[in-house]
């Protein structure tokens, strides 16, 4: 039995609705209301920006992310169960060049690095007792981590991580 494959993000609601409800301009990325919504005019933008940069579009007192609405509007069919990446990392840039369908893993990958992160790379941690080899890599995928060691300069710590990264990650790597 294949494995049933998990997503963060809900279903959108169906096309027509959304086709009725909003245009999206495909290389700006900007959503507009097609009619009058609450306080809004048809015309005006939609949406909000999230404290993470993410437009989130309220339809039917329900926030969707304008990312996966783009995605809808311009395929026809909702994303689920997979997610849409940003590929340049600007989760405010919908433009429908820059989104492409992801897992869950993959979009992961595609994060910006950790608020706790002691070397300022992701992916490695510098250990200051460690006088011969400080910069040590872990590359963590599917509740699966590749330890690649510890290397005595950051530029080689940076090396190897990129290497396996590449091989890991794909064209979803991004450092």
């Amino acid at each position: 039995m294949a494995k049933k494959m998990f997503c963060r993000a809900k279903k959108l609601p169906p096309f027509d609705l959304i086709k009725k409800l909003l245009n999206y301009n495909i290389i700006t990325g900007v959503f507009t209301w097609k009619v009058k919504k609450s306080n809004k005019k048809a015309g005006s933008v939609a949406g909000r920006v999230t404290k993470k940069g993410y437009v989130y579009i309220t339809i039917n007192c329900k926030g969707y992310a304008a990312h996966r609405l783009a995605w809808l509007l311009v395929t026809k069919k909702d994303p689920h169960p997979y997610e849409v990446d940003h590929k340049d990392g600007n989760t405010g840039n919908n433009a429908f060049h820059n989104l492409r369908k992801a897992t869950i893993q993959q979009n992961s990958s595609n994060r910006k690095i950790g608020s706790n992160n002691t070397s300022g790379y992701k992916s490695i941690s510098f250990m200051p007792n460690q006088t011969l080899n400080p910069y040590y890599v872990c590359i963590s995928q599917q509740n699966k981590s590749y330890s690649l060691g510890s290397f005595p300069t950051l530029e080689k710590a940076i090396k190897a991580r990129d290497i396996k990264g590449k091989e890991i990650y794909g064209e979803f790597y991004r450092p």
